[in-house]
């Protein structure tokens, strides 16, 4: 049965990749709620448009009002669930080589926003479950296919959902690395803000998603017109000021040390300039807190690492003044040994001495999973069947859409080696990749619920 089903999924590729256009071409980063779509137009739109896909297979779909999309492959009692998302990260256009909507194909690559993260394997979801339909094939248990719009902000797409089902007993998403991943480590995102009166700096922005290093940071600065020249610094005059911007390297908040932090980078050459004693209490403070290029929390005291899911990372994401109020966004990945009260507490410290008060925007416990369960076994047989290579299990500091769900896997869309950029710019996934996860998934899931 496998060769039928890796037969078919070959087949239909061509047919694959004009319909990954098409949903890559949406630009679903979550936008102004309304009634009827509460996530922005872009993300329900998407939303409708794969479901409309699906039910063109043949597919039963379920519109639980654009806050998530279920697919089901027959009307038989579920046993396993596939988790997928369709909104994506922002873009900064003019950073990237490729159009991040225009699904380009280059050197056998898919470029675009979502290509690895999570519309290329949602798409490869789809026509796993066309395939196994196309064999014929007569599944004794239900696989749903859960679609959701809200995992880049905090995923309140799935708690509406378990307001309404339950999730099914069994559940793995492509929506981190192969082979499988078991487990994640905890998360913490954090505001610190505070009152604040400038006297040069007249607002300060940058970062643009909590959850990933900031590639761009920007203060506008008045009452000083000497500026040194550093590597990454760009000084326009506007009016009677000027705008100093800081250009470093996005990266997602998992793997940060791939990335260049703009805002602290910002932080650290205005701290050169000659600014007041708020200015340098604060930039100062944060200075020394998140320490330009290092993400391991060590100027807050808060580096650690275990055997089993590594060392702590800390990215300070987001920074907003306005002349009145100055707010940070940290990102914090900790191991499964840490405590998020000791962290919170630590960071808390470090920061005082700049009037900025700590609030949780998301608390996640580490996520781990038995790697000796059937289930696990099972994926990673189909694993080194398919791919010819060793499974295993691994632990990541990203947070993926299992994170919540008791007993979730990650499993894929990420092989062993790849450089994908996701989150970043010309994010992309290889066609071998891509055709590679549909059989994958399909063949799992046929193993799973045959």
């Amino acid at each position: 049965m496998r060769e039928k089903i890796n037969s078919i999924i070959e087949k239909n590729f061509e047919k694959m990749l004009p319909m990954l256009a098409e949903i890559i071409s949406i630009p679903s980063v979550s936008g102004k709620p309304s009634k009827e779509m509460p996530y922005g137009k872009e993300c329900g739109r998407v939303l409708r448009r794969f479901l409309d896909m699906a039910d063109e297979e043949g597919l039963y779909v379920h519109n639980h009002e654009n806050y998530v999309g279920t697919i089901g492959f027959n009307e038989k009692p579920v046993k396993l669930g596939v988790l997928c998302h369709l909104d994506v990260v922002p873009v900064t256009a003019e950073d990237w080589t490729h159009d991040p909507f225009g699904c380009e194909i280059e050197n056998g690559r898919v470029y675009g926003r979502g290509a690895i993260d999570d519309k290329g394997p949602a798409m490869a979801v789809l026509f796993a479950l066309k395939a196994l339909k196309e064999a014929g094939i007569e599944l004794t248990h239900n696989v749903r296919f859960i679609v959701g719009c809200d995992e880049e902000n905090g995923s309140t797409d799935l708690e509406y959902y378990l307001r309404k089902e339950k999730m099914p007993p069994l559940v793995f998403t492509p929506d981190g690395d192969y082979p499988v991943i078991n487990i994640e480590k905890g998360m913490l995102r954090l505001t610190l803000s505070g009152k604040a009166d400038f006297g040069h700096i007249m607002l300060m922005k940058g970062g643009t998603v909590p959850n990933a290093v900031p590639s761009d940071a920007y203060a506008v600065v008045k009452g000083i017109d000497v500026f040194p020249e550093r590597e990454n610094i760009t000084v326009i005059k506007e009016n009677d000021a000027f705008c100093v911007s800081y250009k470093g390297t996005a990266a997602h908040a998992s793997t940060p040390s791939g990335g260049e932090n703009a805002i602290t980078g910002l932080i650290s050459y205005l701290l050169e300039l000659p600014l007041d004693e708020e200015e340098k209490q604060v930039l100062g403070t944060m200075k020394k807190a998140f320490v330009h290029g290092d993400f391991s929390g060590s100027g807050c005291k808060i580096s650690m690492s275990d055997e089993k899911s590594g060392a702590l990372t800390q990215v300070l994401s987001i920074v907003s003044y306005d002349g009145n109020e100055i707010k940070f966004k940290v990102d914090v990945r900790y191991p499964v040994s840490g405590s998020k009260e000791e962290i919170k507490q630590k960071i808390t410290k470090a920061v005082s001495e700049a009037g900025l008060e700590l609030s949780s925007d998301i608390e996640s416990l580490p996520h781990c999973v038995d790697e000796n369960s059937e289930f696990i076994r099972t994926l990673l047989g189909v694993y080194e069947d398919e791919t010819g290579q060793k499974g295993y299990c691994k632990a990541i500091g990203g947070g993926t859409y299992v994170h919540d769900i008791e007993g979730g896997v990650a499993f894929g869309a990420e092989f062993p080696g790849d450089e994908n950029n996701m989150h970043g710019n010309d994010e992309s996934i290889s066609l071998e990749s891509l055709l590679l996860n549909t059989k994958i998934i399909a063949n799992a899931i046929y193993r799973i619920c045959k």
